[in-house]
């Protein structure tokens, strides 16, 4: 009776010594970390870029992750994605991998919602080949496909845009987007964005019914480049509307600069004499199409234009960056003429600040005053003239 017990014992311990090496074993083929190699040693805390490229197989996953020294374990790590059923939710993509994994670690890593991104921020009233130029400090786009597939048609449809192309429905928005795109999931990500803001919106508007969906937005873009303040975005709103009821030319200057892709800068007697249909001071009603891409505060004051009867406005040129609006042409030129002495006294004043600048002086300016000049640059813009 004392071997048996003996021996059972025995065997009670092997067994309990075997479980627990097996369960060592098993976390530590789970757990463990690969310890690096020579020429590229993983002790570095900081994280790297790895892409899982599309249509690649779990087996070639494990096998890449553990070439790199990133799994100790690939055939484990095959087994453990299939058995939990991750292998069915591996996205390509690019992430960001600390240096060295365990199988569980990696499984951890390798979530969608951790997927390398960039955040990049679309202001309201740019061009699509403004939009460009900020999309390509991220991504390797090329832009002539761009600009090919933002007038093209076809692809507006395929996107739900009746129009000649996407030009005006890419939402200014700000977008967290994946490390890669295409140049057609860029312009896909702000039309959708777009549709959604749209959908919002109320539908029950005059503008829609006399103007259609890109009459409408296209109007918005006018607003929004006309409008410096959002307080006046529905009374421009309201100028052009009337002036489209009347027949009048709309004399929006940004649509002559939308033709030329000349943004900045004065427009000459030439610039203004531009034969485009985009030339607003020789064609009158809406151009064929949007001339930037509006946000949600102009595409709403072009559903809902103020009621009013002002005909004319201009820029203030006071450092406010409003306008003065009129009903009569003989009152707007009494307003372009305050307008010119604004800014005539403006450059005086900035003339003056920058003498006082430079010239070796015990008396200085007040910060009120180096303010105000730094934040309220002369705004020379005159808009919607006869």
């Amino acid at each position: 009776m004392g071997k048996s017990r003996i021996k059972k014992g025995s065997a009670g311990l092997w067994l309990g010594v075997f479980l627990v090496v097996g369960i060592l074993f098993c976390g530590y083929l789970l757990f463990g970390k690969p310890l690096g190699s020579l020429g590229s040693p993983l002790s570095s805390n900081e994280k790297i870029l790895y892409e899982i490229p599309k249509n690649t197989t779990l087996s070639s996953l494990a096998q890449d992750l553990h070439a790199k020294g990133l799994i100790a374990f690939p055939e484990v790590f095959k087994v453990f994605f299939r058995l939990t059923g991750r292998e069915k939710r591996i996205r390509a993509g690019f992430y960001y991998l600390p240096p060295r994994n365990s199988v569980v670690g990696m499984a951890a890593e390798l979530k969608s919602e951790n997927m390398a991104t960039h955040t990049v921020t679309i202001p309201e009233g740019k061009a699509s080949w403004e939009i460009y130029g900020i999309l390509e400090r991220y991504f390797p786009l090329d832009s002539i496909t761009f600009d090919s597939l933002v007038h093209d048609s076809n692809f507006a449809l395929s996107l739900g845009i009746k129009a000649h192309g996407v030009e005006g429905y890419l939402f200014p928005d700000t977008y967290i987007l994946p490390w890669r795109i295409t140049e057609q999931d860029a312009l896909r990500c702000m039309v959708n964005r777009f549709q959604d803001v749209a959908s919002k919106l109320p539908q029950d508007s005059e503008v829609l019914k006399q103007y259609g969906s890109n009459g409408w937005v296209t109007l918005a873009s006018i607003v929004e480049k006309e409008a410096a303040v959002s307080s006046e975005k529905r009374l421009i709103a309201g100028v052009f509307y009337n002036r489209l009821r009347l027949g009048w030319s709309l004399g929006a200057d940004p649509t002559t600069r939308f033709a030329l892709r000349k943004l900045t800068g004065p427009l000459t007697a030439a610039d203004l004499d531009v034969n485009s249909p985009y030339n607003t001071r020789l064609y009158s009603g809406l151009p064929p199409g949007p001339v930037c891409n509006p946000g949600r505060e102009a595409l709403l004051a072009a559903l809902r234009p103020e009621q009013t009867d002002m005909m004319f406005f201009v820029a203030r040129d006071d450092g406010s960056r409003e306008h003065y609006f009129s009903s009569s042409n003989l009152q707007h030129n009494a307003f372009k003429a305050l307008a010119a002495e604004n800014r005539q006294r403006r450059e005086e004043e900035l003339d003056s600040l920058s003498e006082n600048a430079s010239a070796p002086s015990d008396k200085t300016l007040s910060d009120t005053q180096n303010t105000d000049a730094a934040k309220h640059p002369a705004n020379t813009r005159i808009s919607a003239a006869p």
